[in-house]
């Protein structure tokens, strides 16, 4: 009864308070930064396409319209320089052409280049990590675990 608990417990939990306040600093630091820099809101790219998927039978890709929406509600869409569709339809449409190009199989994703290294194109096929890695923002969980979700139902159906 008066014997003293574990440090182990309180460890974990210290560490984890630790972690989760040096998130929320980050996090508060980088809006803080990207506010007063409009610039450094692109880690590296200078124009970024966003290439969608229409099906053969003219239909839309339901996961593609979500990422949009989610671009749209993360208030990135001027980062987008240009849409692209890839359209089973037709096989030479510039969305299918880049899709062979980069070997990609899944829509949507996203083709990212520098200026300063043109010929150097750099795919993304899960919109957090093009949001993480060239907009410098963080999703949170459940809009990851959404997107990961609607990825795995498509194949399902």
């Amino acid at each position: 009864n008066g014997e003293p608990l574990p440090q182990r417990p309180f460890n974990l939990l210290r560490s984890m308070f630790s972690r989760a306040s040096n998130q929320l600093i980050k996090r508060a630091g980088s809006s803080l930064w990207q506010s007063q820099l409009p610039c450094a809101a692109r880690s590296f790219a200078s124009k970024v396409t966003f290439v969608k998927k229409i099906y053969a039978d003219g239909s839309t890709c339901q996961k593609c319209d979500f990422v949009w929406k989610q671009i749209e509600k993360d208030g990135l869409t001027e980062k987008i320089d240009r849409t692209v569709v890839a359209d089973e339809r037709d096989m030479s449409c510039e969305g299918i052409v880049l899709a062979r190009k980069h070997n990609v199989t899944r829509a949507p994703f996203f083709v990212v280049t520098d200026d300063a290294k043109p010929d150097v194109e750099k795919v993304y096929d899960v919109y957090f990590k093009l949001k993480k890695d060239v907009f410098a923002q963080e999703s949170g969980e459940a809009e990851k675990n959404e997107e990961i979700i609607r990825g795995m139902m498509k194949q399902v159906f």
